[in-house]
């Protein structure tokens, strides 16, 4: 089942870990990665986990999540200030994974749209619930699996603040006009709306790069 399944929940084993992340990253972008991996799921320089286990599965996310945008897409991440960094990676995350994709797009977006910005488990387990009545293998998953993931997902929007910590209230990315660039370039500006950016906001940012 889980092989023509375009879902897993294997996210949850790292769920943002934006510092993390990046400490790793120089050794994703190395020539050397494949040794580099590997020792650092033996000593866990920059990855303070308690066991390999742990390590190897947060490292092959790491990986999976590296290889889902183009290699100039890290270049220019490298370029970025921290808030506009922590949104790249948001869009990483959704880009790598199809279930944050669709409580993204079919959930948090919607909600945003909506008059009650909050974002709740009740709000994803509708969403579950769907998707589950389409996909064997996610209707495979034992309730534990599901909370997790919902879990999972809202910790990811907290961490890239696009969620209030406390009032569980969704508020968008606003960042500057250069720091949208690769996602307009490059075809992807849904992930404007992703961000939760108005009509006009998303508009006038398309604009400023059809007329440089």
């Amino acid at each position: 089942m889980s092989k023509t399944s375009p879902y897993t929940s294997a996210f949850t084993a790292c769920s943002f870990l934006y510092a993390e992340f990046n400490a790793v990253l120089p050794l994703l972008r190395s020539d050397n990665a494949d040794v580099l991996l590997k020792e650092e799921v033996v000593n866990r320089n920059y990855l303070k986990v308690n066991n390999e286990t742990s390590a190897n599965r947060i490292l092959h996310e790491f990986r999976r999540r590296y290889k889902s945008v183009p290699q100039d897409f890290w270049d220019w991440y490298d370029s970025l200030e921290e808030a506009a960094q922590k949104a790249a990676l948001l869009y990483v995350i959704i880009k790598t994974y199809k279930l944050i994709f669709d409580f993204h797009v079919h959930v948090a977006i919607k909600k945003w749209n909506s008059v009650d910005h909050t974002i709740t488990t009740e709000d994803l387990q509708l969403e579950l619930l769907d998707v589950s009545a389409n996909d064997e293998f996610v209707d495979s998953w034992s309730d534990q699996t599901k909370k997790k993931l919902m879990s999972a997902y809202l910790t990811i929007l907290r961490q890239a603040d696009i969620l209030d910590s406390k009032s569980n209230e969704l508020r968008p990315l606003r960042l500057m006009p250069h720091e949208y660039k690769y996602y307009v370039e490059c075809g992807d500006a849904w992930f404007l709306d992703a961000c939760l950016l108005t009509s006009m906001e998303r508009e006038n940012i398309i604009n400023y790069y059809k007329t440089i």
